[in-house]
């Protein structure tokens, strides 16, 4: 939202808690053109990659930085009926199917070494990964500069003053000096506690993933089969992500549980992917992290103004879809500020 803000030539603050453990700075910032195991195309896939493609290049540019890559992914079946599904729905029925923008290629001839591929593999573009971490960090250095980046725990209830003082500037957050005609929340799980949005109908999944190192496994690239595995290092890669939709317990004795149960079950599906065993000591855990995506009813994006007051909009509910839907988002989101109506799939309030 900022940088597209900005981007038009906006007055823009930035007001942040500065959380170490973040569902952004969890995320592997994958972008997948087919998901799933329907091998189903990318909802709106021609309107989201395009624009968050040409937005990332920019965000590089503007902050000389390395953070996004386009190359193509790489579809291990898991058995011969998945393979029979892909080859039905991409190369049977081809470009009828879904976007033409999509390409997939059977069997690539490139040498996979260290994967489980008896069944085949299906190789497409365009993927793409962020990096997310240096992504939010460069944003925020960049924002800095300007002056207008706050690290501050906003207590809406009591900070956020609404038609006070000059009549041009609608909201006021007087505890930092700053006055605006409009204020956009995207708190992620957070936004239940916010008055202004605690109806968003959020379904929070928590997702863990792990960075392994496997010295037997040189694929260069993200794979996906009973799992997703993103490389990052010579022989190191992050594999993800567990999908919970139970109560959110923040407990300790609740949370250690299901750490040891996720880390147990992504180390299965590492396992039936590639070569090796962890017993055998051929594979290690470096690290296990985990965060809450904010989740929709429906998986689907929740955007627009808050019903009593138009100057109060959201951008949330993006899941596991946020570094792809992200840029387009913060596009209307503008452009329904400017006058343009929401997709009604899009709104927020399109549950009630």
């Amino acid at each position: 939202m900022a940088w597209t803000a900005h981007w038009r030539g906006w007055s823009v603050a930035i007001i942040d808690r500065g959380e170490a453990n973040t569902a952004s700075r969890v995320a592997a910032g994958l972008v997948t053109p087919i998901t799933g195991s329907r091998a189903a195309a990318s909802w709106r896939w021609d309107e989201f990659f395009p624009t968050a493609n040409a937005f990332y290049l920019r965000v590089q540019k503007a902050t000389n930085s390395t953070l996004w890559g386009v190359e193509s992914a790489l579809r291990v079946f898991r058995s011969p009926a998945e393979r029979q599904l892909y080859q039905r729905k991409w190369f049977d029925l081809g470009p009828a199917l879904g976007p033409s923008s999509i390409d997939a290629e059977l069997d690539s001839e490139v040498k996979r070494i260290g994967l489980k591929s008896p069944h085949g593999i299906c190789r497409f573009s365009p993927a793409a990964r962020l990096q997310t971490v240096d992504y939010l960090d460069v944003s925020r250095r960049y924002f800095e500069q300007l002056g207008v980046f706050f690290e501050h725990d906003l207590q809406c209830e009591r900070e956020i003053v609404f038609g006070r003082g000059n009549a041009e500037f609608l909201v006021e957050i007087p505890a930092l000096g700053l006055a605006g005609k409009k204020v956009v929340f995207c708190q992620g799980i957070a936004a239940r506690e916010n008055r202004f949005f605690d109806e968003l109908p959020l379904h929070p999944a928590r997702g863990d993933i792990l960075t392994i190192e496997s010295p037997q496994v040189h694929c260069d690239r993200v794979f996906h089969h009973d799992a997703w595995a993103v490389p990052t290092a010579r022989h190191r890669f992050l594999v993800g992500a567990t999908y919970d939709r139970t109560p959110f317990q923040a407990s300790e004795p609740v949370c250690e549980d299901k750490s040891n149960r996720f880390r147990t079950e992504l180390m299965s599906r590492w396992e039936s992917m590639v070569e090796g065993k962890f017993v055998s000591g051929e594979h290690t855990v470096l690290e296990q992290r985990w965060a809450v995506r904010p989740a929709s009813y429906d998986r689907h994006p929740l955007i627009g103004p808050n019903d009593s007051n138009p100057n109060v909009f959201c951008l949330n509910g993006l899941g596991s879809k946020g570094t792809l839907m992200a840029p387009r988002l913060a596009e209307m989101l503008i452009e329904a500020m400017e006058g343009t109506a929401i997709d009604p799939s899009l709104l927020w309030s399109r549950r009630k």
